[in-house]
C-alpha cells in the first residue's frame, strides 16, 4: 500500500467538497439566468478534483491533509449555503425570472456569494462583541496562561508564586469573581501535600488553612471541576469558615494522576450564576495549569541534569589534567634522575678509563690499550643512548628552547627524513607543549613502524587562537582510508584532550597518513 493513503483519499475529499459547493451555485444560478455556463462550472468541478488528487502528491500537503480537508467542507457548505439562499430567492419569486430580471441573475449570485462567506465571522465577531459590552473583554485560557508559561523559571520558587498570583488575579478580573485561592506543591515538597499558596483577595487575620494530604489529592484527582455539594460529601474542611450563599468552584490542576495544583474560585451570593461555560472554562485553565507546571518541573530537572553533567565534565577534565600533569612531573624527574645519577656515573667511568688507557699506552702494553679503548667506546655509547632515552622521556630542549626546536632535534633522531615547518608560535603553557610534543613524537613512531622510507613534513601554526599542528607522511595510508586503532593513538587522544585539545586522522591509500592536532592557546605568548 502506497504511504499516505488516507491523506491522499482526504486530500480527494476536499477537492470533491469544494467542487460541489461551486456546483450547487453554479446549478442554482442557471436557474436565475446567472453565473457561469454549466460545461465552465462542471469543468472547475473537474479541476479541483485533480487538483485533490495531485495535491495527495505533495508530502507538505499531506501532512496537512486534515486542516485541508477541514477547509474544503468549509467551502462547500458556504456553496452549499449560497445556493440554498439562490433557490430560497426563486421560490419567493414563484417563477423563473423573464425579461429584464434576468440581468439581476448575477448580481444575486455574486450577492449570496459574499454574504455565505461572510456570515460565519460576522456572526462571531457580533457575538464577542455582545459579550464584551456586557461582561468585558475575556481571554481564552491559552491566552490567560500565554504570558506566564513563556515566562522563564526561578530557582527559588518565586517564579511560580509569580505565575499563581498573575493568574489568579486574571481569572478574578475576567470571570468577575469575588476571591480566587490556589494552592500549590511547595518549593522543595514531594507533592504529596498541597498548601494554599495565596489568595486574591487576601482577607486580613484568616487563619492558614490545613494543606490537603495525600488522601486528599487522591479524591480531587478524580473530581473534575466541582461545587459545594461535592465538597461537602468528600472534602468538607474546604468549606470551613466560607459563607454558605457564596457560589464555590473547585478545579484541580492534574497530569498523569498528580494533582499539581488546586484552583478554588468564589462568586458572591447575589452575582450571576456560575454557568457550565464557566465551569468548563475553570477546568480547561487548571488542565493549561497542570501542563505548565509539569513543564516548569521538567524544566528544572533538566537544568539540574545539565549542572550536573557540567560538574562532571569538568570533574573528569581536571582529573586528566592532573593525570598528564602527574605523568610529566614523574619524567621529568625521571630525566633528571637519569642525567644526574647513571649519567654522572658513566661520563666518571669514561674519564677513569681514558686515564687508565693513557697509563697503559705510556707503558707500552698495546693489549690493554685496545681492550680499553673498545671499552670506552662501549661507555660513550651508553652515555648516548642514555642521554636519548632521557630526552625521549622529556627532554629539556623542550622547556628551555620551545616547541619548535624540540621537534626538530627529535626529527634530527629519528631514522626518516622529517622536515619541521613552524611559523612563529610563541611559548605556551607546559602542559600544552608537551601535550603537541609527544604527540608529534608518537606519529613520528608510527610512521617509522608502518611507513618505513617514508618522508614526513610537520607544521606548526596557530590559526583562529588554536595551536595546529599537521604530521604528514608519504607511506602507503590506511587501508580503505579508516581510522587507526592502538593504545598509541588514544594515548595521543588523551593527552590533547587533557588540555581542551582533539586529535584526527586522515588517510588516503597509496598518498599517506596526515595527523592533526589542534589546541586552544588563545594568542601566542
Amino acid at each position: 500500500m502506497r504511504p499516505g493513503v488516507r491523506a491522499r483519499w482526504s486530500l480527494v475529499a476536499a477537492g470533491a467538497l469544494v467542487g460541489a459547493g461551486l456546483l450547487a451555485v453554479a446549478l442554482a444560478g442557471a436557474l436565475l439566468d446567472g453565473g457561469p455556463p454549466l460545461p465552465v462550472a462542471l469543468g472547475v468541478v473537474a479541476g479541483c478534483l485533480l487538483a485533490g488528487v495531485l495535491a495527495g502528491e505533495v508530502p507538505p500537503l499531506r501532512r496537512a491533509s486534515v486542516a485541508v480537508l477541514a477547509a474544503g467542507a468549509a467551502t462547500g457548505a458556504v456553496g452549499l449555503a449560497a445556493a440554498t439562499g439562490l433557490v430560497t430567492a426563486l421560490l419567493v419569486l414563484g417563477r423563473l425570472p423573464v425579461g429584464s430580471e434576468r440581468e439581476l441573475g448575477t448580481p444575486l449570485l455574486v450577492g449570496v456569494a459574499v454574504a455565505a462567506v461572510l456570515a460565519r465571522p460576522l456572526a462571531r465577531r457580533a457575538a464577542q462583541a455582545a459579550r464584551a459590552a456586557l461582561y468585558g473583554t475575556r481571554s481564552s485560557p491559552d491566552e490567560l496562561l500565554a504570558a506566564v508559561a513563556e515566562a522563564p523559571g526561578s530557582r527559588d520558587g518565586d517564579e511560580e508564586d509569580d505565575l499563581l498570583r498573575r493568574l489568579a488575579e486574571s481569572l478574578r478580573r475576567e470571570h468577575r469573581l469575588a476571591r480566587v485561592e490556589m494552592w500549590s506543591v511547595p518549593a522543595g515538597g514531594d507533592g504529596d501535600e498541597l498548601h494554599r499558596t495565596l489568595a486574591v483577595p487576601a482577607r486580613a487575620g484568616e487563619p492558614v488553612p490545613a494543606p490537603l494530604d495525600k488522601a486528599d489529592l487522591a479524591l480531587l484527582a478524580r473530581a473534575g471541576v466541582g461545587g459545594p455539594g461535592w465538597l461537602r460529601l468528600w472534602l468538607p474542611r474546604l468549606l470551613e469558615g466560607r459563607d454558605p450563599d457564596t457560589q464555590l468552584r473547585f478545579a484541580p490542576a492534574v497530569h498523569a494522576g498528580r494533582v499539581l495544583a488546586l484552583i478554588v474560585v468564589e462568586r458572591t451570593g447575589d452575582a450571576d450564576a456560575l454557568t457550565g461555560a464557566d465551569e468548563r472554562a475553570l477546568g480547561e485553565v487548571a488542565r493549561r495549569l497542570a501542563i505548565v507546571l509539569r513543564n516548569r518541573a521538567l524544566d528544572e530537572a533538566l537544568t539540574d541534569t545539565l549542572a550536573d553533567l557540567r560538574r562532571a565534565n569538568a570533574e573528569l577534565q581536571a582529573s586528566r589534567a592532573r593525570l598528564v600533569s602527574t605523568a610529566d612531573a614523574e619524567r621529568r624527574r625521571i630525566e633528571r634522575d637519569l642525567h644526574d645519577g647513571a649519567q654522572q656515573h658513566l661520563v666518571a667511568i669514561a674519564v677513569g678509563l681514558r686515564l687508565v688507557r693513557d697509563g697503559a699506552r705510556d707503558a707500552g702494553n698495546t693489549a690493554d690499550v685496545e681492550l680499553l679503548d673498545e671499552l670506552d667506546r662501549g661507555v660513550r655509547e651508553s652515555i648516548a643512548a642514555l642521554r636519548d632515552l632521557a630526552h625521549g622521556i622529556y627532554p629539556p630542549l623542550l622547556r628551555d628552547a620551545g616547541l619548535p626546536e624540540a621537534l626538530r632535534a627529535a626529527a634530527a633522531r629519528s631514522p626518516l627524513t622529517v622536515q619541521v615547518h613552524a611559523a612563529d608560535v610563541g611559548r605556551h603553557p607546559e602542559p600544552v607543549e608537551a601535550a603537541v610534543y609527544f604527540c608529534c613524537l608518537e606519529a613520528l613512531q608510527n610512521a617509522a613502524k608502518h611507513a618505513p622510507g617514508s618522508t614526513v613534513e610537520i607544521e606548526m601554526a596557530c590559526r583562529d587562537g588554536q595551536l595546529v599542528v599537521e604530521v604528514s607522511d608519504t607511506g602507503p595510508g590506511l587501508p580503505d582510508g579508516g581510522t587507526p586503532a592502538g593504545a598509541g593513538l588514544q594515548n595521543m587522544a588523551d593527552r590533547l584532550g587533557a588540555v581542551g585539545g582533539s586529535v584526527r586522522w586522515s588517510s588516503t591509500p597509496g598518498l599517506g597518513t596526515t595527523v592533526t592536532a589542534a589546541v586552544p592557546v588563545g594568542s601566542a605568548g
